[in-house]
């Protein structure tokens, strides 16, 4: 349903933002200001701890998505580091799958086994996710005054012990998609093994998948202190049927130094290459 891939990409574009140190929010301050001041910093977020979950709904199909783990964006020129899992339940059937990488080396995680990438793999994946990202990164382009234009300040709220503003409103939904198809062209250069359609990321969303969508919420908690990123939540309905779907976001150790360690017992990646050949899906479907 194209209306829950606009949902998911509205909430991963926007959990990119950051922001730099200004003077402190309260429950009177402007909403658009405070939105405007995370805006103007896309990508600044260096580090943190990401919990996500995402539950959704379609006729008689419900899917459920928990992705968590610690990332560090790094300076220029350095690999990102993370370690990053995804529970995905749909159909009856749950699946599992990680990706970590120590800036030194890189590893995946498929139906509990863990696989180490070759060097050279690593490089060209490495390089390109630097394609992709350019200057700046991608999320520059995005900007959030333009998915929810009349936001409205609902007062604070408590976010991993981080005192937040509330900042919400419906969101236009033509605007976010095209921005999200901005950052997909970005996205392109990434060869992703196993993805499918020859591992490329989908290019595009039409543009009449606006027309499926009925209501779309984005609610953003915002640090009080620094107007950093803590808290995302994105509601949206369908404009026909009982499809549904609400991703809550959260972000903690926001700027701290994160735990991510190589998992032990790695194997070889010639164990996962004899999987995709045989099932053609990083599920082994």
């Amino acid at each position: 349903m194209r209306f829950l891939g606009v949902l998911l990409a509205t909430a991963l574009l926007a959990a990119g933002c950051g922001a730099d140190g200004s003077e402190r929010a309260s429950a009177t301050s402007d909403a658009r200001e405070l939105l405007s001041a995370t805006v103007n910093n896309l990508g600044s977020l260096q580090s943190a701890t990401l919990d996500a979950k995402l539950d959704a709904a379609a006729g008689q199909q419900e899917t459920q998505v928990a992705v968590r783990g610690p990332f560090e964006v790094g300076k220029k020129g350095e690999t990102p580091r993370f370690a990053v899992s995804a529970d995905v339940t749909a159909a009856g059937q749950k699946q599992t799958v990680g990706a970590t990488s120590t800036g030194e080396s890189a590893f995946v995680t498929l139906q509990g086994k863990t696989y180490e990438v070759p060097s050279m793999l690593a490089g060209q994946l490495t390089a390109g996710l630097e394609q992709a990202l350019g200057q700046g990164g991608p999320l520059i382009n995005i900007d959030l005054k333009r998915w929810v234009p009349n936001p409205v300040n609902a007062g604070t709220a408590e976010v991993g012990g981080v005192e937040t503003i509330k900042l919400t409103g419906p969101a236009d939904v033509r605007k976010v998609i095209a921005d999200v198809n901005l950052l997909a062209g970005q996205l392109s250069a990434l060869q992703l093994p196993g993805a499918g359609t020859n591992g490329k990321l989908p290019s595009k969303i039409p543009a009449e998948a606006a027309d499926e969508v009925k209501d779309l919420t984005v609610t953003v908690y915002t640090g009080a202190e620094d107007q950093v990123l803590r808290r995302l939540v994105v509601e949206g309905t369908a404009a026909t049927g009982n499809g549904r779907a609400l991703l809550d976001l959260t972000l903690t150790k926001v700027g701290e130094d994160q735990d991510i360690a190589a998992p032990k017992g790695a194997r070889p990646f010639a164990e996962l290459l004899a999987q995709l050949q045989a099932g053609g899906s990083v599920f082994g479907g």
